[in-house]
């Protein structure tokens, strides 16, 4: 691979350079929607995994009515100018490009996309400002090989910048753990990892368990199928046996020096109802990248059977080794392999 160096390097404001929230750090499969309160616009992002598309690329859509212009940028800081441009109906752009991440296979430097820039042209003066824009490895590490819609709903918001305001916290999930929810029938759910779990009023008496009381239970509301990756748990009456979960998957920690060897969190564990695991999956969603403590194999999950990544397709498909789950050794012995996935 050629390494790239910008001599020119970039004038952008770090004030202006929004986080990529992680996907695999949300709860369900998605597609999952993000809303940016920015410096002083209001933007909903929806970020959609497309089978169509690797993690080197990713199509970008604009959407929005708001009467002052909006555009995005496809921006290479080798070149220090854009590569590709969008923008609203007004300016008379398209509404939607691919890109591709820079020095991915088959580009030369000054070719490709680094990160995405967002502007709005004032109605007075007619000049370009906001210029938004996110980090670059996080931008494509995050939502490479996704559909990325931006709907600009609000261009009157008065917030801080991006440097004055707090970093993220993961999971991302709509309602905190032990949030206790019970439906218009009576029946009682815990939140976990961004997702419910039934439990039954028996169970909520038990002293010492969870901290929730039935009579400060919310009213239910619909939540994802599967948690967040990273969630820890463990089922009532079966303390010894924890698990961590992975697109929607359980996989079972068989000691506590693997557990402290994988880098997990014991305070981070929640005890989950009788039958709660019965929730989680055998097989990770498509897309959920695994590999074994002690193995350099990495596999892709992929319509209920895991596909071991050639080490050309690292590379070729940009697949980042932040997004790859590593799970105790012996784990994937017992799941179903597909063919191998090669280079694109």
């Amino acid at each position: 691979m050629s390494v790239c160096i910008s001599a020119g390097g970039t004038n952008f404001s770090l004030r202006g350079q929004y986080p990529v929230l992680d996907p695999h750090r949300t709860a369900g499969p998605g597609p999952f929607r993000y809303a940016y309160v920015l410096a002083g616009d209001g933007i909903e992002i929806e970020v959609k995994r497309s089978g169509k598309l690797d993690g080197c690329e990713m199509r970008l859509i604009l959407k929005t009515t708001l009467a002052e212009g909006k555009d995005i940028l496809a921006w290479n800081f080798f070149r220090n100018d854009l590569v590709g441009r969008i923008g609203s109906p007004g300016l008379g752009l398209p509404a939607a490009m691919k890109i591709r991440r820079t020095l991915s296979m088959g580009l030369p430097c000054g070719q490709g996309t680094d990160t995405v820039v967002l502007r709005r042209r004032d109605a007075a003066f007619g000049n370009w400002t906001a210029w938004y824009w996110f980090s670059p490895p996080d931008f494509w590490d995050f939502w490479g090989g996704c559909n990325v819609t931006f709907d600009w709903v609000s261009d009157t918001t008065r917030r801080p910048w991006a440097d004055q305001t707090p970093a993220q916290i993961c999971p991302l999930v709509r309602l905190p753990d032990f949030t206790l929810m019970v439906d218009n029938t009576g029946e009682f759910s815990l939140v976990f990892g961004g997702t419910d779990f039934a439990v039954s009023a028996n169970e909520l008496s038990r002293p010492g368990v969870w901290p929730v009381s039935p009579s400060n239970a919310i009213p239910s509301r619909a939540l994802p199928p599967i948690p967040a990756d990273f969630t820890l748990v463990r089922e009532l009456g079966f303390p010894a046996d924890v698990y961590v979960v992975y697109g929607g998957a359980k996989f079972r920690i068989p000691d506590q020096a693997t557990f402290l060897s994988l880098g997990l969190n014991s305070i981070q564990v929640r005890t989950l109802p009788t039958g709660g695991l019965t929730k989680l999956k055998k097989y990770p969603i498509n897309g959920t990248l695994l590999r074994e403590q002690h193995s350099s194999r990495v596999y892709l999950a992929e319509k209920g059977k895991l596909r071991r990544v050639a080490k050309a397709a690292i590379e070729g498909r940009c697949i980042s080794s932040r997004n790859v789950r590593v799970v105790p050794d012996k784990t994937l012995a017992a799941l179903s392999k597909g063919p191998d996935l090669g280079p694109p």
